[in-house]
């Protein structure tokens, strides 16, 4: 018999199922499936501008999952991620307009094209870490948007390509955008659940051993060259997914949408999150974007005391906010709002023992 102290007190595991098990209570279990009823009731509660934040909130949590799994888990530090998402877009777009793939069709294709892109790009993970390894993925973000810049031919440059969503499926109109959020939050789901899982197995423990030592995990026999690149790999997959699945929302894709400087707020509000682990990344994606549209609705209130310097103030204030977030939570908070966020479960946990 083995006991986890993160288990509430009287709850002990007795076999390796029950180990193995991601919500060990009944309560547990019964609050996700609540919490997850609740997302899903939202879409016929509240208006289309709030459905339209929780796809934002959906795809960028997806995309924040790739993330951790490429830097959170494995250690491997990516200043692409933003561009790999916009592969995921472009993919969806082309194949749609290209070669009249359906929604259904290309959005797999959305995720293989980048994961074979940045497996592509992952290679010189063998040879390199750390700053070295950065400055690679920085080479990834730009060649990627030079080539999306001058394949005009198929990328229809930069006049940016328009992408469908899928059309009715068993009587439900994914045109309508409670529909499609259903559809966003149901990707979002499945994702997740297996980045959950991925991160239980061997190859799972395989990324956090090359993160913690990787000469220490070359001499268990782990292959840590094949470890980085599929990393680099699973990580882009997500990313594809997160963009496809955002593009679509919209119905269009431009290059001007993933910048260098979206790679870094990724990487700094993973921080804000939590590396290493799924939780951390969905929350950081979670407070980004909440920031990012609180940002929005001060533009009337700039307006109105600054008059025509009302757009310049409110994208200084998104800057200066973010800053002071990320800085604030690597002084008080350097683990995370997951840390914080364990700590409070396992006091709930331990009550009344929770020393």
């Amino acid at each position: 018999m083995t006991i986890n102290v993160d288990r509430p007190c009287g709850t002990f595991d007795r076999n390796y199922y029950q180990a193995m098990e991601i919500f060990r209570t009944h309560l547990r279990k019964f609050l996700m499936i609540a919490f997850i009823a609740v997302m899903y009731a939202l879409a016929f509660i509240v208006d289309d501008y709030i459905i339209s934040i929780l796809i934002v909130f959906c795809a960028f949590s997806v995309g924040m999952t790739g993330l951790q799994i490429i830097t959170g888990y494995a250690g491997q530090i990516s200043l692409g991620h933003a561009a790999f998402m916009g592969v995921g877009m472009y993919t969806m777009a082309i194949f749609q307009e290209h070669l009249g793939f359906n929604f259904w069709m290309a959005l797999p294709l959305a995720g293989l094209a980048p994961m074979i892109i940045g497996m592509l790009f992952g290679i010189p993970a063998v040879r390199i870490k750390g700053l070295y390894l950065a400055f690679a993925s920085l080479a990834a973000h730009f060649v990627i948007v030079y080539t999306i810049n001058n394949w005009r031919s198929v990328t229809n440059g930069t006049d940016g390509m328009y992408l469908h969503r899928p059309g009715k499926l068993l009587g439900i109109d994914f045109m309508v955008d409670k529909y499609y959020y259903i559809l966003v939050l149901t990707v979002t789901i499945i994702m997740i659940y297996f980045a959950k899982n991925l991160i239980r197995t061997k190859l799972g423990r395989s990324f956090v051993a090359v993160r913690d030592n990787d000469i220490a995990a070359e001499v268990m026999g782990i292959n840590i060259a094949a470890t980085k690149v599929l990393a680099f790999g699973i990580g882009c997959f997500y990313a594809g997914i997160a963009g496809a699945i955002g593009g679509g929302y919209y119905e269009y894709v431009n290059v001007e949408w993933f910048t260098l400087t979206d790679s870094i707020w990724y990487l700094g509000f993973l921080v804000v999150g939590g590396l290493g682990s799924i939780f951390g990344g969905i929350a950081g994606a979670v407070v980004w974007k909440t920031l990012d549209e609180l940002s929005t609705l001060v533009t009337p209130i700039t307006e109105a005391l600054l008059g025509g310097m009302a757009f310049y103030a409110s994208a200084a204030f998104s800057l200066v906010i973010y800053s002071l977030i990320v800085i604030v939570m690597l002084v008080l908070e350097p683990r995370g709002i997951n840390h914080r966020w364990q700590i409070i479960k396992r006091s709930y946990r331990l009550h009344p023992f929770p020393y």
